[in-house]
């Protein structure tokens, strides 16, 4: 039996960590691997040095770790690495720098998840690094489920833009919920519960309390792409306020996505309705395709170990 170390945001408090964990585990239920789920660096380390290869999917390892760091101890061990769904994220200029040296060896393949980074990627890895899609979007696919429209969501993020208006009052009057999806966004989910005029705002920070609040919103204004993708999974109408996570949705969503801006979210706000859009439709088919497409890969990448 062939041993794999995972590095999928295990340990991870992030809700879209969390996620693409819960699907990393339902990937490896039927597969004849012995896979490991190192939560530190120490432990990441010495898995790798006796694993047969190593999977990296999402954005981070664990939690303050950063996973270029056992990437490289992995193609110092000759040990072969498969991108399962992998994104760039908010990756700086000297991350940027590393990730295409690790993309230049031989033992790297697999997936991005979207097609400005898998462009970047292959001008490094050239064939080997195909696009394919956040495996997170493919659990919440799997675990799809719409309630009743009752209230407003908000997803603020720490250094964003939410928390910054007293009074938006081009909302309706609406019960709200709050979701925080890291730590980090406490004190921006105080701030805007306290800017909003309605007597019920309930804060919520558990995975399956955010997936059920989602699937009950009428709407959703989130400034996390892991909500927003819930969001769109669910067939809730949204709106991101900032403009990066559309590498990934792609134009077709343009109505969904604000400049960080009162008035801007204000129009997109207006522009949204109850019915779901075909593209949501045409956007999930395509990611559920992409998903086969990447486990054909995962399954020859075993076999070749």
């Amino acid at each position: 039996m062939k041993r794999i170390t995972i590095l999928c945001g295990q340990g991870s408090k992030s809700y879209g960590e969390r996620l693409t964990y819960l699907q990393m585990v339902e990937v490896l239920k039927d597969k004849d691997v012995k896979a490991y789920f190192p939560v530190t660096f120490r432990e990441a380390v010495k898995s790798v040095i006796s694993s047969d290869g190593v999977i990296f999917a999402g954005r981070r390892v664990v939690e303050r770790t950063d996973p270029l760091d056992v990437l490289s101890v992995a193609l110092e061990f000759g040990k072969p690495i498969f991108f399962f769904g992998v994104s760039l994220g908010e990756m700086r200029k000297e991350g940027l720098k590393r990730f295409s040296t690790i993309l230049m060896s031989s033992l790297v393949k697999g997936f991005l998840t979207d097609p400005s980074s898998t462009r970047w990627a292959k001008f490094w890895a050239g064939k080997r690094i195909k696009m394919g899609t956040d495996i997170s979007h493919v659990y919440l696919l799997n675990h799809l489920e719409r309630g009743k429209s009752k209230f407003a969501v908000f997803a603020p993020r720490f250094n964003g833009s939410l928390r910054k208006y007293k009074e938006l009052r081009w909302l309706p009057a609406l019960d709200a919920r709050i979701i925080v999806t890291s730590p980090e966004d406490s004190r921006a989910a105080v701030d805007v519960s306290e800017n909003l005029k309605t007597d019920d705002v309930v804060v919520v920070s558990r995975l399956e309390d955010i997936m059920e609040i989602i699937s009950n919103a009428k709407f959703v204004i989130s400034e996390r792409f892991h909500v927003s993708l819930t969001a769109e999974s669910f067939g809730v109408p949204f709106i991101h306020v900032g403009r990066r996570a559309m590498r990934y949705f792609g134009n077709k969503f343009e109505r969904n996505f604000s400049q960080p801006d009162e008035v801007e979210m204000a129009l997109s706000f207006s522009k949204i309705t109850d019915e779901i859009p075909p593209y949501y439709t045409e956007f999930n088919e395509k990611v559920k395709k992409k998903f086969e497409e990447m486990l054909k890969s995962l399954n020859d990448f075993f076999m070749r170990l």
